[in-house]
């Protein structure tokens, strides 16, 4: 019995802190720090048809998310551009993300799974019904399948007057307008990689407006 008593003297309360050896402490915030570092660098799979935006395109994204923006309450779906999601999320509340890859879904709670390929039948999807005032897409494949597909999506999830971003290849032109409404627009993102297709951005709204003139 002494020695049980003794062992749970040794055991600190819940009110007392916990303190870690200096060289211990070294350690972990070198694993926390390689840990970040790791998930800031995630390359792309190209097999999920991946291609991470440049920085300038990300920063310029961002600034006109909050341009856009109208307060706390606004609420923005980025769908299948997990790159954004970082920067975009530590300039605005309600900052969600919808990806298939699950790489990018242990961030935090906001990143949420989704499979295009089920349209509005995504069971993740349900709870963020006429939710969302801005989504900014940027589906996986240049096919109208995918498009129609994202379409579905989008307006299952975005409030009546809602507004919509989508970056694509200029190719899908004729799918935006036919199943999202969108017109083409004079911006063109751009990727850390050199990209064979030409990319385009589309909306419903005045995206020119919301960017930064150069």
């Amino acid at each position: 019995m002494e020695g049980i008593e003794s062992r749970n003297q040794e055991i600190p309360s819940d009110d007392e802190e916990i303190c870690l050896p200096s060289d211990t402490l070294q350690i972990l915030q070198e694993f926390l720090a390689e840990k970040a570092a790791a998930e800031d660098n995630l390359e792309e799979n190209w097999q999920l048809s991946q291609f991470w935006y440049d920085e300038k395109t990300i920063s310029t994204l961002t600034e006109a998310c909050t341009n856009i923006s109208t307060g706390e309450n606004f609420k923005i779906g980025l769908l299948s551009c997990p790159s954004l999601y970082k920067k975009i999320s530590n300039a605005l509340r309600n900052v969600y993300l919808f990806e298939f890859d699950e790489r990018f879904l242990n961030q935090d709670q906001n990143c949420i799974f989704y499979d295009y390929t089920k349209g509005r039948e995504n069971p993740t999807l349900q709870e963020f019904k006429d939710f969302f005032d801005l989504i900014v897409a940027d589906p996986p494949f240049l096919s109208e399948e995918c498009i129609s597909k994202t379409a579905e999506i989008i307006f299952s999830i975005l409030k009546a007057e809602g507004k919509i971003i989508l970056c694509s290849g200029a190719v899908v032109c004729p799918w935006a307008e036919k199943y999202l409404k969108l017109e083409l627009k004079s911006w063109k993102p751009k990727h850390k990689r050199n990209l064979g297709n030409e990319f385009a951005s589309f909306a419903n709204f005045n995206l020119d407006n919301f960017i930064r003139k150069e």
